[in-house]
């Protein structure tokens, strides 16, 4: 026995006991000191227990001579001495072997180390240390500023007016956290207070790290705010030398005034903030050449204070003179605007040419304003309606998100075609989608009674066509851009300083969301033609049937596919626009007045295809030119939305496809254009060559600045001919066309072929 007794001090924490063998272990002073129980830090005070069935154990009792039932039950469950923090840990391995108990005790040993470990760098932190690290945190933010202030240089009034305002956005920025529930905005000043103090944060993502957190977040949105008020002179309380002379005062026996706190004072708004400084050097030249209290050329009665400071603002943003007196009124209504009252100040802000910065001074352009109208202005009036039929008496002060989502959710429903015909037009949005709903569940039940009564038990043909009943909603990007459209009037709104809050900064779209909603329609992406076209070129159009030699239908779906041209570059194209270099017919694609182009690179010049030139197209800009046609297409009016000859080409070449039973979704006229660029690459054409053609950006500075003279005509030509086409296939308007030129000769303009 006595030889097997002195085995088991080699090994740690083994005791040989008359019971068998246990192990034994005290908790370690850091895991006491970081679990802060109240009672544990104090040595505790072991009395003799008898729990049987081994009468030698022992367990932890109060000062007070009381234990708890409960722990005493979970010692003699578990076999454990210790059943609270503070005390040793006493276990029972119920052997008398050695060998067995030294294995099982180095394990015990291996594990408690790793727990211990765990337990030190997780703890609770003590509510004096949380407190010592967000009185530092507020301490020194407070500190920083007030010196910074005090021997920072004299600053003008738009640099104080910015200041002013990255503390608006950095409160913002802090308030998102709390909207989000997001606190990592408070970890870096975390880390560097904890380091000065020399205290070691709880591991990231436990429930103390994320308390203190949360709790650091509203320091510093406090110090914020804080800040915002001393920098315009409203400080917590009077100055301590001041609130001490007047203790003096008090002393001698002089009643002392009483302060008026200036935490009651309201804060002030941004566009007040201009006023808090006197004109001073500093001032910019254009304030300082008007004089101070020149009034309002808009209107001949004295206008209020309040409305003296919009519209000083709004001059700043250079928005004043192109704003109408009704504009002019519904911004001065300020937080009492209706939603729809916003939207019609975004329009008509937007068609006198102003861009999206509009927290800076911005000059408007008319031709900016026009190209924006023409793209733009008929789906944000289409996004108007939206949100102006759910909300648009609602002042932008009382919109609640629940009705920014009941809208949202309204878009999202809403179907393609809507407003396409009487079947697709009701009074409201929401009564459409009612009707379209109602029109649903009555064709899929028809078409699901069908199915049985022909015996059809297969539930998922039933199913698949109850699904081939619902109509076809707006496409995701749609209603990507008329949610967003909201965001737009609010954040134009809240940076013109006529509002405070946007409340539609919740109308966006993450990347990922974004994502997940494309994912929910069928990928619809433009294909080029393939052996539909000869269907296409089979209608009767093509085969002889055209109004006249000028029938848009005929020659522009050609030039979209021989020539690449968009639909508006062959639409607004004149017999002047027809020319010649080295004996070879070109169009000339340009920006000029009354035209547009794509963009800079759009404008280029397209050799014509030798088929065109068979079918009569050269013959066709002389008869034009001789007329004095100023376009080659006259019948083709502009659309009264978007004021382009493709609004109306588009439909009309679309109910064409229609009536001729030769229309497919993303085969039109654009896929014609997408044809004649796979055909080029089928062909080897060279990438220069192809962007070319296109009117795509160059790829390098190459192409960009060491091309100065561009790429020859007849190098051009040689990869147009490339394109296959029989001229055989279709009949051309023109009398005597086809005509197959001598290729000896080329391809030569008519005579009269200068502008």
């Amino acid at each position: 026995m006595p030889h097997t007794r002195s085995k088991h001090a080699q090994i740690p924490h083994l005791e040989l006991r008359p019971q068998g063998y246990v192990w034994r272990r005290r908790l370690p002073r850091a895991v006491l000191e970081s679990a802060h129980i109240p009672g544990l830090c104090q040595r505790p005070e072991f009395r003799p227990i008898r729990i049987k069935p081994t009468p030698n154990h022992r367990i932890l009792r109060s000062g007070s001579g009381r234990s708890d039932p409960a722990l005493r039950t979970q010692a003699r469950n578990l076999g454990i001495q210790t059943p609270i923090a503070g005390i040793p840990i006493c276990l029972s391995l119920k052997t008398h072997a050695f060998s067995v108990a030294a294995e099982l005790a180095r394990r015990l040993s291996t594990l408690s180390d790793q727990v211990f470990l765990y337990a030190t760098a997780t703890m609770n932190l003590l509510p004096e240390t949380t407190k010592d690290i967000l009185t530092t945190l507020a301490r020194f933010e407070i500190e920083a500023t007030d010196r910074e202030r005090a021997l920072g240089d004299p600053r003008s009034p738009q640099l104080a007016q910015a200041a002013l305002e990255r503390e608006a956005a950095r409160q913002a920025v802090l308030r998102q956290a709390f909207f989000e529930r997001d606190y990592a905005v408070a970890q870096e000043p975390l880390r560097h207070v904890a380091a000065h103090l020399g205290i070691k944060l709880p591991e990231a993502g436990c429930e103390d790290a994320r308390i203190l957190a949360y709790e650091a977040t509203r320091v510093m949105l406090d110090n914020s705010e804080e800040k915002a008020r001393r920098d315009r002179g409203i400080f917590p309380g009077p100055s301590p030398y001041f609130a001490r002379a007047i203790a003096e005062e008090t002393s001698l026996g002089i009643p002392a005034q009483p302060t008026v706190s200036a935490i009651a004072e309201p804060l002030i708004d941004k566009e007040d903030a201009m006023k808090l400084f006197p004109p001073s050097r500093f001032a910019a030249r254009d304030h300082a050449t008007k004089p101070p209290s020149a009034p309002d050329e808009a209107s001949d009665q004295p206008v209020s204070s309040k409305e003296e400071d919009l519209h000083e603002l709004l001059r700043s943003r250079g928005v004043l003179q192109s704003c109408t007196p009704e504009i002019l009124a519904i911004l001065e209504k300020r937080e009492a605007m209706t939603v729809d009252e916003g939207f019609m100040v975004y329009l008509a802000l937007k068609g006198a040419g102003f861009g999206e910065e509009w927290q800076k001074h911005q000059k408007p352009d008319a031709a900016v304003g026009e190209a924006w109208a023409r793209s733009s202005l008929p789906g944000l009036t289409t996004a108007s309606k939206f949100w102006g039929q759910e909300m648009g008496t609602c002042e932008i002060s009382r919109v609640s998100s629940e009705l920014i989502e009941a809208t949202i959710k309204l878009i999202r429903e809403t179907i393609a075609r809507h407003g396409k015909g009487p079947k697709n037009t009701a009074a409201t949005y929401r009564a459409l989608a009612a009707r379209v709903e109602a029109r649903e569940a009555v064709a899929m039940d028809r078409a699901e009674r069908g199915l049985r009564r022909q015996g059809c038990t297969n539930e998922a043909m039933i199913r698949d066509a109850r699904l081939a009943e619902m109509e076809p909603r707006m496409r995701v990007e749609t209603f990507l851009k008329h949610v967003r459209s909201a965001n737009r009037v609010g954040s134009m709104l809240k940076d013109l300083g006529v509002i405070d809050d946007n409340p539609f900064r919740i109308c966006t779209f993450s990347s990922r969301e974004e994502e997940a909603l494309k994912k929910t329609e069928q990928n619809i992406a433009r294909e080029p033609w393939d052996d539909r076209l000869d269907e296409l070129l089979a209608t009767p159009v093509f085969q002889g049937k055209a109004q006249d030699e000028a029938d848009p239908l005929f020659w522009m779906p050609l030039m979209g596919l021989l020539m690449g041209t968009r639909m508006e570059e062959a639409a607004q194209a004149g017999p002047g626009d027809v020319q010649s270099d080295e004996g070879i017919a070109y169009l000339i694609v340009r920006q000029a007045l009354g035209d547009s182009v794509k963009s800079a690179n759009a404008t280029r010049k397209i050799p014509v295809h030798p088929v065109l030139v068979e079918l009569g197209f050269l013959e066709f800009v002389k008869h034009a030119r001789k007329r004095g046609d100023r376009r080659l297409f006259p019948s083709l009016t502009r659309g009264a939305n978007k004021r382009t000859y493709s609004e109306k080409f588009t439909k009309a070449f679309g109910y064409y496809r229609r009536s001729n039973d030769v229309y497919w979704h993303g085969l039109d006229f654009h896929a014609l254009r997408t044809t004649f660029h796979h055909r080029l690459m089928n062909a080897a054409c060279p990438g220069a060559h192809r962007r070319k053609l296109m009117g795509h950006e160059p790829l390098d500075e190459g192409e960009r600045a060491y091309a100065q003279k561009g790429i020859s005509i007849a190098s051009l030509f040689e990869q147009v001919k490339k394109i296959p086409f029989d001229a055989t296939r279709v009949q051309s308007p023109i009398p005597g066309f086809p005509e197959r030129p001598q290729e000896a000769q080329g391809l030569r303009l008519v005579q009269g072929s200068k502008a």
